[in-house]
């Protein structure tokens, strides 16, 4: 079996990688020129060298690959909705269309939970839930899967997305180094009582998911949730202090509290025309609203089993990345939900 991956040089695309690799596929990844490529040292992948914007570059780097597995995407929580939009909505119709040429029967799209927004509720959320992504990566994502399940139809496409909530884990360079930095630093705080419950996905898991979607004979026009396990603020917090031998935070701030200092810190980030503030108001919804996953869907249709668990999931990120701080990069980040 002949897969493509793009964003194959990133977060989950390396571990989606890894995990075709094992299962004997023939891998090709697309990458810019400029990703690194260290990580796959002495593994026995293939590479094209494309962009999402470069639509000759995509028809070359689908030519004779029996399934997509588009997880490249601008994975941002803040900036401008033409950027998003760009990426990961217009970027994904060009590989579309590229798979259309080609003739491509199947295409695996990572998708997020982040286009279900943060909902009033306690219940675990389903894939036919209501849709109302309150941040524009969400917004791009939605249209992106519309997009998708039109091109399926139109081609006879077998077509499947896989939405995950936060991802973390080993070589994850968004959210741990976060983490793990404010942490050592003091500068971590709980939002409210932080017993908010969180559904959080480790990224081997999430891509053993999108390897089964892209094999099920049952996934063609359907969604999957994916996650690895439910957790608190506090028991991810309790578990990383932990690990990295240090305290865990002691300061409590109410959701209005912090929503309103992440907003100050957009604000500076904006005035000084700096990317990528360290604390924003879609990571104070992540860490402060409970928000379920329902993955009954995908461990039913799909025989998705998750493989790790809170502590599983940060000993490897703890271990990861204190390796990484001593060596070479592995590949940079492509994901947060």
């Amino acid at each position: 079996m002949r897969a493509l991956v793009t964003g194959g040089t990133g977060f989950i695309g390396s571990h989606l990688v890894d995990e075709l690799l094992n299962q004997g596929y023939d891998v090709r990844v697309l990458r810019r020129s400029t990703s690194p490529v260290r990580c796959f040292n002495e593994k026995k992948v293939s590479f094209t060298i494309g962009d999402l914007t470069e639509k000759e570059s995509l028809i070359r780097a689908c030519h004779q690959v029996d399934v997509v597995f588009h997880v490249a995407a601008l994975p941002r929580d803040w900036g401008p909705k033409k950027i998003f939009f760009e990426v990961n909505f217009d970027g994904t119709k060009n590989l579309l269309d590229a798979c259309v040429k080609t003739k491509v029967p199947r295409f695996v799209f990572m998708s997020s939970a982040a286009v279900y927004g943060f909902p009033r509720t306690e219940k675990s959320i389903p894939e036919g839930f209501v849709k109302k992504p309150t941040a524009k990566y969400g917004e791009s994502k939605l249209c992106a899967e519309e997009l998708l399940w039109n091109y399926g139809v139109e081609n006879n496409m077998i077509v499947t997305a896989i939405r995950s909530p936060l991802v973390t884990g080993p070589r994850d360079r968004m959210i741990a180094p976060f983490l793990i930095n404010a942490l050592q630093q003091g500068r971590l705080f709980y939002i409210g009582r932080g017993e908010q419950r969180l559904s959080i996905s480790d990224g081997r898991d999430v891509a053993q998911c999108l390897r089964l979607g892209g094999e099920s004979q049952n996934a063609n026009g359907q969604a999957y949730n994916v996650k690895s396990f439910d957790s608190t603020p506090k028991q991810l917090m309790g578990t990383l202090a932990e690990r990295l031998i240090c305290q865990a935070p002691r300061i409590h701030r109410s959701y209005f509290g912090a929503y309103g200092l992440a907003s100050i810190v957009e604000a500076i980030w904006m005035i000084c025309g700096k990317q990528d503030p360290p604390f924003t108001r879609h990571k104070v919804k992540v860490l402060g609203t409970t928000r379920l996953i329902d993955i009954s869907k995908a461990q039913r249709e799909l025989d998705y089993s998750p493989r790790y668990n809170c502590a599983s999931t940060i000993d490897d990120m703890v271990s990861w990345y204190q390796t990484m701080k001593q060596g070479p990069s592995t590949g940079s980040q492509e994901s947060i939900r």
